[in-house]
């Protein structure tokens, strides 16, 4: 049989010192191919640059950039030029759901259509658009456990429609989702939720609590040990729900069970956190693994978490023990969980 033989490919962290030169040979490439820009650097910075290398167990190699960093240094080369250094007069803008943010966005909107015609009126619009909002549409579902007293395979889904424009999260069994007429109940209407609350909340998705990293006695419920419900079911969730579809979101607990958020100030101290990207997961019932925005340092200068706390119930994250941490250069730092420590032991 013949083999195929890859090249190996190594990943090398570099220190920020190789990072800060990178930039500088970004941001001299932009500025000499800006029409009409000098560059404005000395010949030490630019011979500094340009023998920027680093180590590896074949020698001395030259250090090339991600794509990503080429992007960002370059877009952000670019923004300097054209405002000759001046401050964003667009910042104004990040406040996503103020009057003057609305306000230019209809002007905007009003202008483009105006401009290129409203797509709505097209008969491509409007077939696309009726394949979207189809009830013919396969409903993706997620197992959350096995229901009480039959055994049956508890699915999740989230919809939406034209009768449910933010969306419904819902559930059904696995022996009604067979069906041609399948029984969904409601577990959180989110369009109700903005009503209430006065948010344009978005869907952003959810984290399960691993079944076999829950604390019965706490919860209330003991999964069966009879045919009947062998396995359990999850009975929490961390919610993601962005404020009018912003990439940061708010992190919220909900209890499957009641289907209700945990409320962070009654006496089971839900876990909450205002927007931010944040990106969490269950270590058990009472405790999270975490990235967050806890203060200075802690975000990468992607904006994305640079470290991952231990974050117990009850506790300010801002003092939750540290597990790890990234470089500030780094894009982001993550975590999660993966629990095999019996069948189906995780979600």
């Amino acid at each position: 049989m013949a083999s195929v033989v890859r090249p190996m490919r190594m990943l090398l962290r570099l220190p920020s010192s190789s990072i800060a030169l990178l930039n500088s040979l970004q941001l001299l490439r932009s500025a000499a191919f800006t029409p009409g820009n000098t560059p404005a650097f000395s010949a030490t910075t630019f011979a500094a640059a340009t023998t920027t290398t680093t180590s590896s167990p074949f020698g001395s190699v030259p250090y090339r950039p991600t794509l990503f960093q080429r992007r960002t240094t370059a877009m952000k080369a670019s923004k300097e030029s054209m405002r000759g250094g001046e401050e964003d007069p667009y910042t104004w803008l990040e406040e996503v759901e103020s009057d003057e943010s609305i306000a230019f966005a209809k002007s905007a909107n009003e202008k483009c259509l105006a401009r290129l015609g409203d797509p709505s009126d097209t008969e491509t619009y409007k077939r696309v658009l009726a394949a979207l909002e189809s009830d013919d549409r396969i409903p993706h579902v997620r197992l959350l456990g096995y229901e009480e007293g039959t055994g049956d395979m508890l699915l999740y889904n989230f919809w939406r429609d034209s009768q449910n424009p933010k969306g419904i999260w819902r559930k059904t069994t696995l022996a009604s989702y067979q069906t041609a007429d399948v029984e969904w109940t409601i577990v959180l209407d989110l369009d109700e939720l903005a009503k209430k609350e006065e948010v344009s909340w978005v869907w952003k998705g959810y984290t399960p609590l691993p079944r076999s990293r829950d604390d019965h006695e706490k919860s209330g419920y003991e999964p069966g040990t009879d045919s009947s419900a062998p396995r359990g079911r999850v009975t929490r969730v961390l919610l993601n729900l962005s404020r009018g579809g912003a990439d940061a979101t708010y992190l919220r607990e909900f209890d499957l069970l009641t289907e209700s958020f945990v409320d962070p100030d009654g006496t089971e101290l839900g876990f909450s956190l205002p927007e931010g990207k944040t990106r969490a997961s269950y270590k058990s019932r009472d405790v999270l693994l975490i990235g967050a925005d806890t203060g200075e340092g802690s975000m990468t200068t992607s904006g994305y978490p640079r470290t991952v706390r231990e974050w117990k119930r009850g506790t300010k994250i801002e003092d939750a023990p540290l597990v790890f941490e990234g470089e500030e250069t780094d894009v982001s730092c993550g975590q999660y969980l993966y629990d095999e420590g019996h069948r189906e032991g995780g979600a």
